[in-house]
């Protein structure tokens, strides 16, 4: 019986051997048409599942053979860190004063004397100077102490300013009329200080 394909289907030299596929390809297209299924041989190393042992007690699956750390590589305990961290901040007291209406380079002067210095030598060297900007930073050193002795237990005999600084605030615009129609801008400054207090006994 001989076989008439269209110019096309010629190309294709496996569809003389298979004519019954050619003829499925030369028909119009409809719903009874099936092509032969067409199966691929899996190669032998493919999508190969890892074996998993199951767990009554915990329902979980737990891979075998999983690297463990040893000793050498253990990172330190919760505890360990945690009692670390209480060593560090609790020997440590602080306070803070926002929005004061004063310039920076003003009470930096200031702050410049009394870092470093004891907490009793402190008090008598923002009595004694003569700037306007010794009473916040008086009344800032007091609250730090009292913040170390009230919440922490420590002792005001032993305290030193471990740490004082002073930043820049917001600066508030304002406008002073001059002659001639003009008018000149005024900059009122603010400053946050900040005075740390240490227990130099622990």
């Amino acid at each position: 019986m001989a076989l008439s394909l269209s110019p096309p289907l010629h190309s294709l030299a496996f569809l003389h051997q298979t004519p019954q596929l050619a003829l499925a390809l030369h028909r119009a297209p409809s719903s009874k048409t099936r092509f032969p299924a067409i199966r691929l041989q899996a190669k032998p190393n493919d999508h190969i599942p890892r074996k998993t042992s199951w767990d009554p007690k915990t329902q979980k699956d737990r891979v075998p053979n999983r690297p463990r750390a040893t000793t050498s590589e253990t990172t330190p305990s919760e505890g360990t860190v945690a009692k670390d961290r209480k060593q560090n901040t609790y020997a440590e007291a602080y306070a803070i004063a926002k929005h004061i209406p004063m310039s920076a380079n003003k009470v930096r002067r200031v702050i410049d004397q009394i870092r470093g210095r004891s907490y009793e030598e402190s008090l008598m060297i923002l009595e004694l100077m003569p700037y306007r900007a010794c009473e916040p930073v008086l009344k800032l050193v007091y609250s730090a102490a009292a913040n170390a002795t009230n919440n922490m237990g420590l002792d005001e005999g032993s305290l030193i300013v471990s740490k004082a600084e002073v930043n820049e605030g917001v600066t508030r615009k304002k406008v002073r009329p001059q002659a001639r129609g003009r008018a000149y801008q005024i900059r009122r400054r603010s400053c946050h200080i900040t005075v740390v207090v240490k227990d130099t006994s622990l």
